[in-house]
């Protein structure tokens, strides 16, 4: 089949690779850059990524699993550490019970409101609309651990309290398997049990019994391993940062690409081909008779092509703008809808690291997360220089810079190198009501990325969505092969 992937970005690749090495034609369109926020760029002998980054779930997660499956290279990851909250002084993030009862991050009168209530909740289950606001105001806590959860809000869905699901915090925090949740989040439940990325452990009966007894109940019935989890919480899923930034991630993508004609050029407009199933013989060429049986034309600012099947891998906010395909058109105020965070990353070589450790950290007065990726590798700085990140939530550029030398009480003027980043970090953000597009839309038409699918974040959530897409794929086209046998 020839297929049509528009977005060359971390979602798109993956799709193209596994896709072309399954046996498919495959064109990929991309605008800009390829790469994405999967990349990485030298600026004054430094190697800086788009935005910080941390890989996730490297153990068993979906881009290992992907690049394992289909890719000729594997990245070289280096063990990512851990998280901090830097106050007076750094202090690990609090994620299980014990660990919140004797942080100084959280102040004492707090502790047992907080731990109390994770254990309640989970007892007695939420809706899946709760938003951890709401629990804390419930519980009144002070300020200063207002102030914590709001930031780490920011990490863990772009939004703060009041616009982040608690189950959002739950899964983030690993109390609650991140598939549990899916079955809530997409409002067209469009879920096969058969599928081998998201629901290999589930049923077929365990999903109905799921979306029958609903969210709240589903809960309640998971609380044994829930409370288990939070009592005896492991820190985190294996986690890591690769050697080379994350453009080797990049590279062992492209560099295991066969075949796949990528045009730097923008779709204007996805239709679907009137001629599609007229096979009359008439004089045309072999390849123009050929085209008239592709279910869609893709039209750039260059040119026309074919396709059987598209996958988009672009903001599919802007989907509806470009295609009239039915199935988009009825979900268009939904897509429209799309809420998405932009973030500030400030790039800084300098001679000092006032970061001198494996992991890295975040602010709670001004929401940043920091980390030196030249500690993980020394070739991405110069020699005798250190290659700093911050990343900010909602923070302006140009007081970026008197925030990280108060914080750091680093001299800026001393730096040798300077650089900003904006960006979106994530195509749809893990808000209240956030709508997420399933990545199936119809047998020949899909979407991926990171608006397509709400677990985790960043690259790690991208693969996800390819899975998920993959597994639709094989699923539509051997029906269709069985079917025409």
């Amino acid at each position: 089949m020839k297929i049509a992937i528009v977005g060359g970005g971390t979602s798109g690749l993956l799709s193209a690779l596994a896709l072309e090495k399954e046996g498919h034609e495959v064109l990929v369109f991309e605008k800009n850059i390829i790469g994405g926020l999967c990349r990485s760029e030298t600026i004054d002998g430094y190697t800086m990524d788009i935005g910080v980054h941390a890989i996730t779930m490297l153990n068993d997660g979906p881009l290992v699993r992907i690049l394992k499956k289909y890719s000729n290279y594997l990245p070289n990851f280096r063990p990512y550490g851990d998280y901090y909250v830097r106050t007076d002084d750094l202090y690990r993030i609090p994620v299980s019970m014990q660990e919140i009862t004797t942080t100084p991050v959280i102040p004492k009168l707090d502790k047992v409101l907080i731990t109390s209530k994770i254990l309640d909740l989970m007892t007695s289950g939420f809706s899946k609309e709760t938003s951890v606001y709401e629990v804390i105001q419930d519980i009144n806590l002070s300020d200063e651990s207002y102030n914590f959860f709001d930031t780490i809000c920011y990490f863990l869905s772009g939004e703060n309290t009041k616009k982040t699901p608690l189950w959002r915090l739950f899964t983030g925090a690993g109390y609650i398997p991140e598939d549990d949740i899916i079955p809530f989040i997409y409002k067209d439940l469009k879920i096969n049990p058969l599928k081998l990325s998201i629901f290999k452990k589930f049923n077929r009966n365990r999903i109905k019994k799921i979306l029958d007894d609903g969210f709240l109940v589903s809960i309640k019935h998971g609380s044994k391993n829930y409370i288990n989890k939070f009592v005896n919480k492991d820190r985190y899923w294996s986690q890591g940062y690769p050697m080379g930034g994350v453009q080797s991630i990049l590279n062992c993508i492209l560099y295991s690409l066969d075949k796949i004609q990528i045009k730097m050029e923008e779709v204007n407009k996805i239709v679907e081909n009137n001629n599609y199933n007229n096979k009359r013989n008439n004089k045309n060429t072999k390849s123009k008779i050929l085209n008239k049986n592709k279910r869609y034309i893709i039209k750039t600012d260059k040119n026309e092509y074919y396709a059987d099947i598209v996958i988009y891998s672009a903001p599919s906010r802007y989907l509806p703008d470009i295609t009239n395909i039915e199935e988009i058109q009825n979900i268009k105020n939904d897509l429209k809808n799309i809420k998405y965070t932009k973030s500030l990353t400030v790039w800084i070589g300098h001679s000092e690291n006032p970061l001198n450790y494996i992991g890295s950290e975040i602010w709670i007065d001004y929401p940043c997360w920091a980390t030196c990726t030249s500690n993980y590798d020394k070739n991405l700085a110069p020699n005798g220089k250190h290659l700093l990140g911050f990343s900010f939530v909602n923070e302006k550029k140009e007081n970026a810079l008197n925030i990280i030398e108060n914080k750091l009480n680093i001299n800026l003027d001393n730096a040798d190198m300077i650089h900003f980043q904006e960006y979106i970090p994530e195509q749809a953000s893990c808000a209240i009501g956030q709508f997420f597009a399933y990545p199936k839309i119809r047998d020949d038409f899909y979407i991926v990325g990171t608006d397509a699918d709400p677990r985790s974040m960043g690259i790690t959530r991208a693969s996800y969505s390819v899975e998920v897409m993959l597994s639709e794929f094989k699923n539509s086209f051997n029906n269709e092969i069985t079917n025409n046998k």
